[in-house]
């Protein structure tokens, strides 16, 4: 079997998933955001944009980081996969795993959040941001986006299931620069506040459906490395 390069046309609602599910992370992470409000909106409006991009910047480093070692994961299972005389393995796992995390965030699945803060996972996070917190101002700024890309989220661990199947370093890192760009609005829009982030949280109830979308192309995509399916420009 010849393994395929993962078609490309799933990137766009891979955005769409992160611009509308991104809101609801923000809702979500209530305290935390207010940390990080309280902290960016210091200053003079040229200082507030500056801290607000080093935030981004932070958060968007972090995402790229989980999406090169997610790509090269799977490029490890993909390898094995077709040493053994198949390929395509990995995309039904990432398949699977993203139809999952997509039912979490519908609410409808239990999230791994639970699990991770049983764990005390979620102490270290709130240990990094008080640390963060302390820091000297635009450094502050940039780690309190760091540890907000390492919060748990279901829509998160959704793209990282979509970079595993990239099966390559650059491709999982490529995967979550497009995740990462697309929460900048909800970001944006919260400087802003009022009706704008309430507008954006109305459609959040839409990320699942893009997530399952991607996971059904990715389950597809395995089924035809398989052989089961022929290769389409969508998978």
């Amino acid at each position: 079997m010849h393994h395929h390069d993962l078609p490309s046309g799933d990137l766009p609602l891979l955005f769409l998933a992160s611009v509308v599910g991104s809101s609801h992370c923000v809702a979500m992470c209530g305290p935390y955001v207010a940390i990080c409000a309280a902290r960016l909106g210091r200053g003079g409006a040229g200082s507030r944009a500056a801290l607000r991009g080093l935030f981004l910047a932070g958060r968007i480093t972090v995402y790229v980081a989980i999406g090169a070692i997610a790509g090269a994961f799977g490029q490890i299972g993909e390898a094995v996969s077709i040493r053994g005389g198949i390929s395509g393995v990995v995309s039904v796992l990432a398949g699977i795993f993203a139809i999952a995390f997509a039912l979490s965030t519908a609410g409808v699945l239990p999230g791994p959040e639970r699990l991770i803060a049983a764990a005390g996972l979620d102490r270290l996070a709130r240990a990094g941001a008080k640390e963060a917190f302390h820091a000297p101002p635009y450094a502050s700024a940039a780690l309190l986006g760091m540890v907000q890309g390492l919060l748990p989220c279901s829509l998160v661990y959704a793209a990282a299931s979509r970079a595993a199947a990239a099966a390559s370093a650059g491709g999982g890192a490529l995967t979550m620069l497009v995740f990462g760009l697309g929460t900048v609005p909800a970001i944006l829009l919260l400087a802003v506040g009022g009706t704008a982030v309430s507008s954006l949280l109305r459609l959040r109830r839409f990320a699942p459906l893009f997530l399952g979308a991607i996971g059904a192309l990715l389950i597809l995509r395995g089924l035809a490395g398989w052989g089961f399916l022929p290769h389409s420009r969508f998978w």
